[in-house]
């Protein structure tokens, strides 16, 4: 695991989901908890232990809000940033090609995720809404 996931988790004061809380759907989760799922594009959004090959990370932050980590270009990074438009992005769960710039997307600025590619990175399309 990577050192800026580390201080990320740290800096938002999250913990591990535990083994009795696995599998279970994101909302029927405490907050201040993270996790990691293969089904990133689906509601439910199920988080367990152990991340599995290209599987994404989910926050569940201290109010609730819920966000997916993931890796993009500078360029996408810096579009979502601004928030000034609405933009589609390609999300990856581990650093691939020019898509190294980490980041947490917060589900409520979310309009629409595609299922992972499984291949070239496994990348997730997220179309994201600008900032209001």
């Amino acid at each position: 695991m990577s050192v800026e996931r580390i201080a990320c988790r740290e800096r938002l004061g999250l913990r591990l989901v535990r083994e009795e809380e696995e599998g279970r759907n994101i909302r029927n989760q405490p907050a201040g908890i993270y996790g990691f799922t293969c089904a990133p594009a689906t509601d439910e959004l199920p988080l367990f232990i152990k991340p599995v090959y290209r599987c994404f990370e989910v926050h569940k932050l201290a109010g609730g809000e819920v966000a997916i980590l993931g890796y993009v270009t500078d360029r996408e990074f810096q579009a979502f940033d601004a928030g000034v438009e609405p933009i589609a992005m390609n999300l990856f769960p581990e650093p691939y090609g020019e898509s190294v710039k980490l980041i947490s997307v917060p589900l409520s600025r979310v309009d629409r995720r595609k299922p992972p590619t499984r291949d070239e990175g496994n990348s997730m399309t997220v179309e994201v809404a600008p900032l209001t």
